[in-house]
């Protein structure tokens, strides 16, 4: 069959079960180009689930484009031209195959090289054909369903005005109608059945999790929040992390018990409750003596990474104070989806009743005020910051690691970066204030020296969550030009729409790589940030990568527990 578009005749929409061939041609060609490498290594149902979904948005591109040419009625194109546009779209396909397809393993196995990652043993093909069909079919069936429900809802219109008007109408209509219940309703039950499950998850406690004997964490004895309000993430948190007598046999230095204090969702029932619950146990510990006060906005689910605290515990001594609150129960990126601003108005919450407390108080008998957060914490964390936090009497720094691409502060930082910089790892204002490192890098490595406020952004190029843009879709991102990080690969290539659905999919598997590289922030990068935001007494080199090693050494012992 040979479709062709224009002339009365075919002004009418073909049947529903007729393909469109240049759907199916431009479908193919962005299937074949899912096969092309990106930042981290796919599973093959995941690659199958990627093709079909380029497929899909392919075969939708080209069928719209045929309908949009009947719909304004413009004049037919020669049954010629039209054959010649089918073979050559054919051939391209052809050709990509040819070309891609053989290439595919090789190609994911040179990203999980540079990912320190060992090598496929199949590329299973056959699988990721299976699954791109059976989920292209399932996306083609949903989009008749709605064009049948579209043209069902113009037909009920054509009796009062034109037919064209009548069909743009009636398409207005009905895709009011389905946004409407699908907000009001589906999504609602969506959010609710998701969040109920994760509160279910939430109450259990993580293997080798107990009450706190120390009177210095949440839950233990004198807390004002109670064990089983901390929530799985809490009682995680409150647990691991160094105690007094590990880290004076690391530093041979006497040292204080760390104070961790952590506020669940089920604490309180709005985030200025529990951020004043956190106050109080705050100030029951005695965190206002210390030296260092951290507050930190978790992830997503309350998790809070305890490779980017007890860094900071071993360096100062035990003279920390580390506060944390949790706002969902949900995964970092459905919390983003389902629950916008969930984060940033928590984290302002807690900032406002603390940084409140804190500034009233004697300058010289105060803690230093620093923030910390990884991935939807950072974003929540640079929020939290109102303007005169900046200024004269404000905090002393931040780590900020992994920020999602939607991080207004680093989103300026990349586009307003120095001269000369790369967008993966740029310079801002010669590094005054704002410095950003990667794996292995040294943060003292810029021409500015530093200003008050020192913050820390710790970033690695393969991580989808931050380098993911909205503008991939139609133009190349300036992090893909030369040169290119190491841990991205020189084979990646910038395809319209393409390219943009590969980096989406990156991110749901960014942190299932070693340390270092994606979404997974390495412990000594960690001691690195920290090192340069907090400068702590007799603290060198050496000291770093000792501390790098007992920690991890520590965490491995209980990576099968957590």
């Amino acid at each position: 069959m040979i479709e062709r578009i224009g002339s009365t005749k075919e002004t009418q929409a073909p049947p529903w079960w007729l393909p469109s061939l240049t759907g199916v041609f431009l479908g193919l060609l962005f299937f074949v180009l899912t096969f092309t490498p990106s930042l981290v290594p796919r599973p093959p149902i995941f690659q199958g689930l990627l093709g079909g979904l380029a497929f899909f948005i392919g075969y939708a591109i080209g069928y719209g484009c045929v309908t949009l040419w009947r719909y304004l009625e413009l004049p037919e194109v020669p049954r010629s031209w039209w054959r010649a546009a089918n073979i050559a779209l054919a051939v391209a396909c052809a050709i990509a195959a040819a070309i891609y397809i053989p290439q595919a393993a090789a190609w994911q196995d040179e990203v999980r090289a540079r990912l320190n990652m060992p090598p496929t043993e199949t590329a299973n093909l056959l699988q990721v054909i299976f699954v791109a069909a059976i989920f292209a079919l399932l996306l083609m069936l949903l989009a008749r369903l709605l064009i049948g429900g579209t043209r069902a809802t113009s037909s009920l219109v054509y009796r009062w005005m034109p037919r064209r008007i009548a069909a743009l109408l009636g398409a207005v209509i009905f895709a009011v109608l389905l946004v409407t219940l699908v907000n009001g309703t589906l999504v609602s039950a969506i959010i609710g059945a998701i969040d109920r499950a994760q509160a279910l998850v939430d109450v259990t406690n993580p293997p080798g999790a107990s009450v706190p004997r120390e009177a210095t964490r949440s839950g233990g004895p004198g807390s004002q929040i109670a064990w089983q309000d901390l929530g799985r993430a809490g009682k995680r948190f409150v647990t691991e992390g160094p105690r007094k007598a590990d880290i004076e046999e690391f530093s041979r230095r006497a040292a204080l018990e760390p104070i961790r204090v952590y506020a669940g969702l089920r604490s309180a029932d709005s985030p200025e409750e529990q951020a004043e619950l956190a106050l109080a146990d705050l100030i029951q510990m005695g965190a206002f003596s210390r030296s260092l006060l951290v507050i930190v906005t978790p992830t997503g689910t309350g998790w809070v990474d305890n490779n980017g605290i007890a860094p900071l515990e071993y360096m100062h001594d035990g003279d920390v104070a580390t506060v944390a609150v949790q706002y969902s129960y949900l995964q970092s990126p459905l919390s983003l989806i389902l629950e916008p601003g969930r984060s940033q108005a928590s984290a302002a919450a807690v900032f406002r009743a603390i940084y409140n407390y804190w500034s009233k108080l004697p300058e010289a008998n105060r803690p230093k005020l620093y923030l910390f957060g990884l991935s939807l914490g950072s974003l929540g964390s640079e929020a939290s910051l109102p303007v005169h936090a900046w200024l004269g009497d404000g905090f002393d720094g931040a780590v900020w690691a992994g920020p999602p691409f939607r991080n207004p502060i680093w989103r300026t930082i990349q586009r307003d970066r120095d001269e000369d910089s790369p967008a993966w790892r740029p310079i801002f204002e010669g590094g005054s204030n704002f410095r950003v490192i990667g794996h292995g890098d040294g943060a003292a490595q810029n021409e500015a020296d530093w200003g008050r406020v020192r913050v820390v952004y710790v970033v690695y190029p393969s991580d989808a969550i931050v380098f993911f843009e909205e503008g991939m879709f139609y133009r190349q991102p300036q992090w893909m030009s030369s040169p290119r990080a190491d841990d991205v690969s020189p084979l990646l290539q910038w395809f319209p729409i393409v390219t943009a659905l590969q980096v989406g999919i990156d991110m749901m598997f960014a942190a299932v790589v070693p340390p270092g590289r994606g979404h997974n922030y390495a412990v000594a990068d960690y001691i690195e940030a920290w090192s340069a935001v907090t400068a702590p007494p007799n603290w060198d080199d050496a000291d770093a990568r000792r501390l790098g090693a007992e920690i991890e050494t520590e965490a491995a012992k209980h990576s099968d527990s957590w």
